[in-house]
């Protein structure tokens, strides 16, 4: 049986649970299913529509502030407990593609609707984390233990971020400490010499003196493994099955560590003031393509952030509120190849970087319009040094932005529509010393450039009914060309500075269901997300060869990706909580390059499946995972496909409250599917993680929770 056969029949049973739930959620709604829960007001009659969350141990997808916008807010909790990462989540998400180029701690990537990853925006608690050098995010640099819930927008940019998106916002929130005093502790390893720590105390003040309302937590985690997974080497000759070898990944150990520290001072009922440092730094192998690995290629990374944020709440005699932030983030990454072993030639390079920003966000309530309203400045400076020039330092490279933004949400009809206009301008300044050319030497110099982008944005939602709402969007975007697009990087990419911004239009319209489930048999909780979507971008920037070595950026191609996803979460005979999220989507290329026009965009499988089920019986809670992908390509030109597959995934989670312990064991791609997701780098076959996660906290607060 072909591996592509193989992957349908194991991903039958998610299939099926999609068409069961796509029944049950077309059933008639009877009379009394209008009338929301005792207690719940899904419409509040003042201009915001809130859909009421499902409280369930599988993904939810709950509301955020921005009315219209199809949104996902994910919870870590689990995943931190499970051995999982940043990437783990979000491709646990519809709409959301996580492309890999490893196991765990290799470089990862997102992509929403179609998108290329440098046109997702990545920010840490509204604070922006893609940097203007490379706008590709790595997910593994990226913390989990230290993050309360991961919010995903997709197709849409929220002005409760400092900056836009041309396909959607992810946005990792930082935990708050607890009311009550708390420590918890993981402990877990698993394969490939995987192993973890973290540790988190939370603590409020006591209730007397100057400092009775300040709150802290401070959270660190250790994460390392080997790495040395088996795989398939083809050995550089796919046509050639004869010379397919078996052998393990080298040079692909690493060892990482985070730190969050956050104060939390209310000052007043209406006023907070919060402190937070987050520092992670990261030691790896860098072990290139499965067919050529490399022995000595190393990467040192460090990052800190800092931000100092003042929070006003609105008060009934002045309905304003004021988020300001001020923050800092500094970045050092260290790259050696003294081989040669990756890319062009030997590498020995010191870069830094400097970010620098403020901040402000205001909403007030005036009359029966919801305004919202931010401006931000900020400012960028990349240190490039080449420890292998005879000149070390190479011209730095800067950026300033200006930001401003307005929106309102506003009700008609009765408030049964809210429209939800938008439009922010941005300015950005670029400033260099010099392009870089053939073999890396700096050429003439170059003032940089300027862009100015306007990114208007009309939101809907119609209440069809009390558990019911139709939401739609419209907006257009930009991205700004990155240092290495406009400048170049040591030779291998030569600058152009007369690049233009990616521009696109993005749309959505799809419906959220939320009905009350008396009289509904075994199932006690429903939401329903569904919406199509449609995406066009135009001056998408290649890289076209010109030499043997080479390569110019150029604004040359467009993009069209349209498509469907649906999300479901709900809880059955009061145990089996359910989660599914399901992509269908058609990404084309559409730059008349010849051989290219009309493929489809690499990486963008058409069919994309994730399905979760758990067992919540209060003695042990078994779960089961399927991740399914419709067979998709490597390269533009549609020759390397990758075969569809499904990675399988079964764990067992034991609470052993007498030593206020909970253990967890979980086999990972337990059928060993040997995948890639980037030709010539190979993902890990079958693989067990097992972690004793202990909490504590004081017995009153243990009783009252």
């Amino acid at each position: 049986m072909s591996d592509a056969a193989r992957a349908r029949d194991v991903a039958r049973p998610g299939v099926r649970v999609l068409v069961l739930l796509l029944v049950l959620t077309s059933r008639p709604a009877r009379a009394q299913d209008a009338t929301p829960p005792q207690g719940s007001e899904p419409y509040d009659g003042a201009g915001t529509y809130v859909l009421e969350p499902i409280e369930v141990r599988g993904r939810r997808l709950d509301e955020v502030p921005d009315t219209s916008a199809f949104a996902t807010v994910v919870p870590v909790d689990r995943e931190a407990a499970e051995g999982g990462n940043v990437a783990d989540l979000l491709s646990e998400i519809p709409g959301v593609q996580v492309r890999r180029y490893g196991g765990l701690g290799d470089f990862s990537t997102v992509s929403i609707r179609g998108s290329t990853p440098g046109q997702v925006r990545i920010f840490f608690d509204g604070v922006p984390l893609t940097r203007a050098r490379s706008d590709v995010v790595n997910l593994s640099d990226l913390p989990l233990d230290q993050l309360d819930r991961i919010e995903v927008y997709r197709g849409v940019s929220p002005l409760s971020v400092s900056a836009s998106a041309l396909a959607g916002v992810v946005n990792l929130i930082s935990r708050d400490p607890s009311d009550q005093p708390s420590f918890s502790l993981v402990a877990g390893g698993g394969s490939f010499g995987t192993r973890k720590l973290s540790a988190t105390g939370s603590a409020k003040a006591a209730d007397e003196g100057a400092l009775s309302d300040l709150g802290a937590i401070v959270s660190t985690t250790y994460l390392g493994s080997q790495g040395n997974f088996p795989f398939e080497d083809d050995n550089g000759t796919l046509s050639n099955p004869n010379d397919d070898e078996v052998v393990d990944r080298q040079n692909n150990a690493f060892n990482s560590g985070e730190a969050l520290a956050k104060l939390v001072y209310a000052v007043d009922d209406a006023n907070e003031l919060s402190l937070l440092n987050d520092f992670y730094a990261n030691s790896q192998g860098v072990p290139g393509i499965g067919a050529f690995q490399s022995t000595d290629a190393h990467l040192f990374e460090i990052r800190n952030l800092s931000y100092l944020r003042w929070d006003t709440a609105p008060e009934t005699s002045f309905p304003l509120g004021v988020q300001s932030t001020a923050y800092f983030v500094y970045g050092q990454q260290d790259f050696s190849d003294p081989l040669g072993e990756i890319g062009l030639g030997r590498q020995d390079t010191h870069n830094q970087t400097y970010a620098m920003g403020v901040g402000s966000e205001a909403r007030a309530k005036l009359g029966a319009h919801d305004l919202e309203a931010r401006i931000d400045l900020g400012g960028e400076i990349f240190a490039p040094e080449n420890l292998l020039a005879p000149d070390l330092d190479e011209p730095d490279q800067s950026r300033l932005t200006v930001g401003i933004g307005v929106g309102d949400t506003f009700g008609v009809l009765d408030e049964l529509l809210l429209i939800q206009p938008q439009i922010r301008y941005e300015h950005a300044s670029d400033s260099f010393g010099g392009l870089v050319g053939p073999g890396g030497i700096v050429e003439d110099t170059s003032s940089g450039a300027d862009a100015n982008l306007f990114t208007p944005r009309l939101g809907l939602t119609l209440r069809v009914r009390d558990d019911l709402a139709l939401k739609g969007n419209g907006g257009r975007y930009a991205r700004l060309p990155t240092f290495g697009e406009l400048f170049g990087n040591q030779g291998s990419v030569i600058g152009n500075p007369n690049l233009q911004p990616e521009t696109g239009v993005n749309a959505d319209l799809g419906l959220v269901y939320t009905p009350s489930t008396d009289g509904w048999g075994p199932i006690d909780r429903l939401r329903v997300e569904t919406a199509l979507f449609l995406s066009e971008v135009d001056d998408l920037i290649v890289f076209v060869q010109n030499s043997q070595r080479t390569a110019v950026p150029r604004n040359v191609a467009s993009t069209r990706t349209w498509g469907v996803e649906l999300g479901v979460t709900t809880l059955l005979w009061s145990q089996i909580g359910v989660a599914l999220a399901y992509t269908h989507q058609d990404a084309r290329d559409l730059s008349g390059i010849p051989g290219r026009d009309g493929n489809q965009i690499p990486g963008q499988p058409a069919d994309d499946l994730y399905f979760r089920a758990d067992w919540l019986n209060g003695i042990a809670q078994p779960y089961y995972e399927l991740a399914f992908l419709a067979d998709n390509y490597l390269d533009q030109a549609n020759f390397l496909r990758v075969p569809a597959r499904a990675v399988q995934t079964v764990g067992l989670t034991v609470p052993l409250p007498r030593w206020a312990l909970e253990a967890n064991v979980e086999v990972r791609n337990f059928t060993d599917n040997q995948v890639e997701d980037v030709a010539g780098y190979p993902l890990p076959g079958i693989s067990v993680f097992g972690s004793l996660r202990w909490r504590w906290q004081p017995t009153s607060a243990a009783g009252a929770a």
